[in-house]
């Protein structure tokens, strides 16, 4: 049975990636990080998530060996959001990684945040504090759109009788034996 739940990313997500880590994260430049999409809204918390990062656990890792971190994004937020917005997204996640020089078997850990954001992501947005929630509702939307559209595809459609081929009876008798 195929999984429709995830999907491998455009290159132009892995460009982003790429853009973000060398302008904000030279020090992740040796992390072997995978994205890939969720296809389905994801709410955690009773929020909605627009990315998450993870470490691989040892099931995962022995599907998808050698990677330190994936980074899970909403495709229906990323396909309609700004560059600047999907900047903010991966900057977002990437703050999450934290590098321990003095682990040598494994020195990408993951970090919680420091307030409901980072500091550093609140002095990055300060032209948009609000970035975020104006994201989710329009990706919340959209999910409400679509889920709108599917019920209206699966209502029944009501028959309406024909009367082309419809024989009417009085007292058993059709009018023209009459």
């Amino acid at each position: 049975m195929e999984n429709n739940r995830y999907e491998d990313v455009t290159e132009d997500v892995n460009d982003k990636l790429e853009d973000v880590r060398h302008r904000h994260f030279s020090w992740l430049k040796n992390a072997s990080i995978k994205v890939i999409f969720d296809t389905k809204k994801r709410v955690a918390g009773g929020q909605m998530v627009l990315g998450k990062i993870v470490k691989p656990n040892d099931l995962v890792d022995f599907f998808c060996e050698g990677y330190d971190y994936i980074i899970i994004l909403d495709k229906v937020c990323w396909n309609n959001i700004t560059e600047t917005d999907r900047e903010r997204i991966m900057r977002h996640e990437l703050r999450h990684v934290d590098y321990d020089i003095e682990d040598e078997k494994d020195p990408y850990k993951l970090v919680d945040h420091e307030i409901t954001d980072f500091y550093d992501e609140v002095t990055l947005n300060q032209d948009d504090p609000r970035w975020k929630l104006r994201v989710v509702e329009l990706t919340c939307a959209i999910y409400e759109q679509r889920a709108e559209e599917a019920r209206e595809t699966k209502k029944p459609k009501k028959k309406i009788a024909s009367l082309t081929n419809m024989t009417i009876t009085v007292n058993g008798k059709t009018p023209i034996e009459e």
